[in-house]
């Protein structure tokens, strides 16, 4: 990878990460690399405890990798491998929405407020991030239930109301780890079809689709993206 691009929603770059325990260094990622072009649905697999949530963050903004030369991530062409916090803190507000398998919703807050939680931190008309957050939860089949606080509805329900969120400020990039792994199978289906869709449709401003990237444990899920890779010692291997 040459430089940054930004006609790909995400490029990243040599990315390692370890952890030093007390009387050992613990090697999570060694030079994994992933391009991801707009509106391209990837999904990450492997093994439990093989790093893949380490990974999704690092994609994200949310945590660092190691400083190393040739490391880098950058969305939307923006680098943020070695960026301040501030830089980071605008990226991901602007770019990059995060479904969770936890929902972290905040429970004081019904699910309009939940919503347009993100729009808080671009500028903006409130009446119009309203507007948006209504669309949005209409698309995810809870027009009906908008005063609802997070702990009246149900683990499905909340996790509609975690992805209208990730698409409130229209990102370049979904970053989903495991966001079916608490419901059941039917439901965890409803989910991805909802996910899916939402994640294909440009927005009233004619944003494109964003880029998604989910980690998941399920060869059925993964199987659901345009390409598959595959987490192993560290790197990033795609399928065949």
């Amino acid at each position: 990878m040459n430089g940054t691009n930004n006609n790909f929603a995400l490029q990243a770059e040599e990315i390692h990460k370890t952890y030093k325990l007390p009387k050992a260094t613990l090697r999570i990622l060694c030079g994994a690399s992933l391009t991801v072009a707009p509106g391209e649905h990837v999904a990450i697999t492997g093994k439990s405890g093989s790093g893949k949530s380490t990974l999704l963050n690092i994609l994200g903004g949310l945590d660092k990798p190691d400083s190393r030369p040739g490391t880098r991530v950058a969305i939307k062409g923006r680098k943020i491998t070695c960026a301040s916090e501030r830089l980071r803190s605008q990226v991901r507000a602007r770019d990059v929405g995060f479904v969770f398998q936890a929902y972290n919703l905040m429970p004081e807050m019904n699910i309009v407020e939940n919503v347009m939680l993100p729009s808080l931190a671009l500028p903006g008309n409130s009446r119009d991030s309203r507007a948006r957050a209504l669309h949005l939860l209409e698309l995810a089949g809870l027009a009906d239930r908008l005063s609802h606080l997070p702990k009246e509805l149900s683990g499905g329900e909340q996790q509609r109301v975690a992805i209208a969120r990730a698409m409130m400020n229209s990102p370049a990039l979904i970053l989903a780890d495991e966001p079916t792994g608490n419901l059941d199978p039917a439901t965890g289906n409803q989910i991805l079809d909802m996910l899916f869709g939402i994640s294909k449709q440009e927005d009233s401003e004619g944003h494109g689709a964003p880029a998604l990237v989910m980690v998941t444990h399920s060869t059925d899920i993964a199987g659901r993206c345009d390409r598959i890779v595959r987490l192993e010692d560290g790197r990033l291997v795609e399928d065949e």
